[in-house]
């Protein structure tokens, strides 16, 4: 399961909430927490650990002090790790500011995310056709 697909089938599961990842009942989190709801926690895990290799400049143009995690302020470039850049636009963005929806949100991510593990092993093997003959000395 890709990130963006996660987070637009956690939308469903939980409610947005701005820097929580999960409230205690469940019912109420932030965009990894919505992830982590649709794809279980090693999934999450793992895509927040795929997401951390992957280094980009921030689509809002946000630079200096940024929302992170947690709504806590972090001094950023402009470039981020994918996995900050998606907690600072759903906390600032999405949540805060409002000039984010999610489906923006999603449709961005969906452009800059890794493929999914499952999918790049899916692909079919290209079998090799050759009309040549090969004999044997």
């Amino acid at each position: 399961m890709r990130i963006s697909e996660a987070i637009a089938l956690g939308r469903t599961l939980i409610q947005p909430l701005a820097g929580v990842h999960l409230t205690g009942d469940q019912t109420q989190g932030c965009a990894w927490g919505m992830v982590q709801m649709a794809a279980g926690r090693d999934n999450m895990q793992a895509l927040h650990i795929a997401s951390n290799r992957i280094f980009l400049t921030l689509p809002c143009g946000c630079t200096g002090n940024i929302i992170k995690g947690g709504m806590t302020l972090g001094r950023s470039t402009g470039r981020e790790a994918l996995d900050i850049a998606i907690v600072h636009l759903f906390n600032d963005h999405v949540m805060t500011k409002k000039d984010w929806s999610m489906e923006k949100l999603i449709d961005w991510l969906a452009t800059v995310e890794p493929a999914d593990p499952e999918e790049v092993q899916a692909e079919p093997v290209k079998e090799v056709v050759t009309d040549e003959v090969y004999s044997l000395p």
